[in-house]
């Protein structure tokens, strides 16, 4: 039972006549003599068939001949020119052309060396047309706009724009020089606020973006942009000298000596603008055209004039010239009180961050704002403006 040549293969051949097994006899056997006849007529095909398709003898590999069928008009190659086609752009690579240079090179071309006018076709067409053909006359070559990206026009652009943020700031500029906008870019929640602006830039084709508060601080480069960040033309700064031959006969001014902390400077812009004095005098308008200081200023920038002067002793001795009276403020209880001070029709009140006992020569007077200090420094120096114009004010 357990002898392996007993086993039935586990498969095996249909015993039943296909259309490509040979005939069987009556006693189950199969006709050799029609399978030989078969194999031989296929053969005889499969010899003829391929003997057609076959492009080549059975030569030696030396005297084998290739079909040469339809190859009469195909273009010849030849690797000599091939390789002279090649050598420029491998030598260009490589920083050099060893093509020949031609003696008589092409002249540069100008643009516009002479011009013609042509009439608009059509029976109901009017107007005239000025066309700009290419000359043949050598020249140099002239150069178009600078990219948006050149350096020259990055630094022109940094000197003209700054920054402003702070909602007050922004709707104070809008309101006063809307043409100087560039761009702004505002949070969701400040946008609904600010439809006449957007409206504005819209109309003016000058874009503006809504960003998320990430991007908004990134761009204004503070944390304390108040949803709203706007890029502006600076606004032109004026020379004391000019200011002074325009001067009212009652006039005051501030003189900013050696103050440089952009919140404080944007404290006694606020204090300038709310007292109504329009003239503050400084070396640099950068010190007043500062993102922080505009923000403290709440849009006081845009109610006073930057007047820029050589210095702090020249703008003293410009404004003697012209009649102002000189006050500082100091420290030392033994000088005037304020209160006591009579001021003329034209001030101009010296502003320090730390008052010093020795002021300038030219100074007029020196006051005293409190005889109860206990404190071993005075007040901040936007404090001490407010106090001066109060009673310039009321005087």
């Amino acid at each position: 039972m357990n002898d392996k040549s007993s086993r039935k293969p586990a498969f095996q051949q249909p015993k039943s006549a296909s259309r490509f097994s040979g005939k069987t006899t009556r006693d189950g056997g199969r006709d050799k003599r029609g399978d030989d006849k078969r194999d031989d007529r296929r053969g005889d095909r499969n010899e003829k068939r391929f003997s057609e398709n076959r492009t080549f003898d059975k030569r030696s590999p030396e005297n084998r001949t290739f079909d040469k069928r339809g190859t009469d008009n195909r273009r010849k190659f030849n690797d000599k020119d091939g390789e002279k086609a090649r050598a420029p752009r491998q030598n260009r690579e490589r920083g050099g052309d060893s093509r020949e240079k031609r003696d008589n090179a092409t002249p540069a071309y100008v643009w516009g060396e002479r011009e013609m006018s042509a009439t608009k076709a059509g029976k109901n067409s009017s107007g005239n047309v000025k066309v700009m053909i290419k000359g043949d006359v050598a020249g140099e070559k002239k150069t178009g706009p600078l990219s948006p990206r050149a350096p020259e026009k990055i630094r022109k652009n940094r000197n003209e724009e700054m920054k402003v943020y702070g909602e007050a700031a922004c709707l104070a500029l809008f309101q006063q020089r809307p043409e100087s906008i560039v761009r702004l870019w505002t949070n969701i929640e400040t946008s609904h606020r600010l439809g006449k602006l957007t409206s504005y830039l819209a109309s003016a084709k000058k874009a503006y973006h809504v960003v998320d508060n990430a991007e908004l601080e990134l761009v204004s480069g503070s944390e304390h942009h108040g949803g709203i960040c706007m890029l502006v033309k600076k606004a032109t700064p004026m020379n004391l000298e000019a200011y002074l031959k325009t001067a009212k006969l009652q006039d005051c001014v501030l003189l900013l000596d050696g103050i440089n902390n952009a919140y404080n400077v944007g404290g006694i812009i606020r204090t300038a603008a709310y007292y109504g004095v329009k003239g503050i005098v400084c070396e640099s308008a950068e010190k007043l055209y500062s993102a922080a200081a505009a923000r403290v200023a709440e849009g006081g920038m845009e109610h006073i004039y930057a007047l820029e002067s050589a210095g702090t002793d020249a703008a003293l001795q410009a404004l003697k010239n012209a009649g102002y009276q000189l006050i500082a403020v100091t420290g030392d209880k033994q000088a005037q009180p304020l209160d006591k001070l009579a001021l003329a029709d034209k001030v101009a009140f010296v502003l320090q961050e730390t008052p010093t006992a020795q002021a300038s020569p030219l100074i007029d007077q020196q006051v005293v704002l409190s005889f109860e200090n206990p404190l071993n420094s005075g007040l901040n120096v936007a404090v001490n403006s407010g106090i001066l114009l109060s009673r310039w004010y009321f005087r």
